[in-house]
């Protein structure tokens, strides 16, 4: 991945990940509060893709095996693993019913943060995906 491409994840990254918390105009705190319930799944997801992108790989999510990351062999297993979170992410945040116009702005914008969480997930672990591959012709 060209440092240009990776520079570009990288601000998709703090856009998905850190400006809903920073610096985005909630419009109810109804749906600033649900936000900040999902905070979890989001750090879940966050990890390893921050250290994809900025150290270009995640090899510290293989040598886990805790109650947070466990069972986590290569990048097919990385996938399904951030898959599932993101999906409880999802299903978590479809509770929340918005109650006015506000709250319904505010749902659109989560359902934005957490679709760009995913497309930044799948370009990541594509990334790691080209790693370990090129790492195990390497070993060959």
């Amino acid at each position: 991945m060209s440092s240009e491409n990776q520079s570009d994840l990288r601000v998709r990254y703090y856009a998905a990940f850190i400006f809903p918390f920073a610096k985005h105009s909630w419009k109810s705190r109804r749906a600033r509060s649900c936000w900040v319930d999902l905070e979890g799944w989001q750090d879940a997801l966050a990890g390893p893709l921050s250290s994809i992108i900025d150290n270009g790989d995640c090899a510290y999510v293989y040598a886990r095996n805790d109650n947070f990351i466990s069972g986590i062999n290569d990048p097919t297993e990385l996938y399904a693993w951030l898959k599932h979170r993101h999906s409880k992410l999802i299903e978590d945040l479809d509770r929340f019913v918005p109650a006015s116009q506000d709250e319904e702005s505010d749902l659109a914008s989560m359902r934005q943060f957490t679709s760009e969480m995913w497309d930044i997930a799948e370009q990541a672990v594509e990334i790691e995906r080209t790693r370990w591959d090129a790492a195990d012709a390497k070993n060959r």
